[in-house]
């Protein structure tokens, strides 16, 4: 249970962006409700992020990647199971830890877990080359930024599940 208490399905009701949101609205969603100026940004944000350029395997794995790095298990789990549903694969998490060695992680998933990883872990270690190999997949700079704020924005909901409890 987060350590505030989340806005009410009911008191959702009154905001414009009502008939957008999934239901009933996840936990998530509801606490970042509480603030009704955050919320009305927040969502259409995440809608984009999300439909960037990344089908839907490749952006619960790098979802599922970042949760695991920054420690937020609320996310972790949830979309962990979501990526083994699509996925098919009950050992996907597994795959993902060891994505460097993994036969079943493709080629352009390891280099954006590559990416990923020096990103949320090591920042400073980042160098073009790592762009450079995004591109040979074929991803163009508009590709890469859809991935980098991806990954920015999954660390971003880490922190905020994280802080309040989730």
């Amino acid at each position: 249970m987060p350590w505030i208490k989340p806005a009410k399905q009911s008191d959702l009701k009154e905001m414009e962006i009502y008939h957008e949101l999934e239901q009933p609205v996840p936990v998530f969603n509801r606490l970042i409700a509480k603030s009704p100026e955050i919320f009305s940004t927040f969502m259409p944000l995440a809608k984009a992020v999300k439909n960037g350029v990344l089908n839907e395997f490749e952006t619960e794995a790098v979802v599922v990647f970042v949760s695991k790095l920054n420690g937020c298990d609320f996310c972790y789990e949830g979309h962990l199971a979501l990526l083994q549903e699509i996925s098919g694969n009950d050992n996907i998490g597994y795959e993902l830890e060891i994505y460097d060695t993994s036969d079943y992680i493709p080629n352009n998933v390891k280099d954006i877990l590559h990416y990923a990883e020096k990103l949320v872990a090591n920042p400073k270690e980042l160098q073009k080359k790592d762009l450079e190999n995004l591109r040979e997949h074929g991803y163009s700079d508009k590709h890469i930024l859809e991935i980098n704020q991806l990954i920015a924005y999954t660390s971003y909901t880490n922190q905020t599940s994280i802080g309040l409890g989730l």
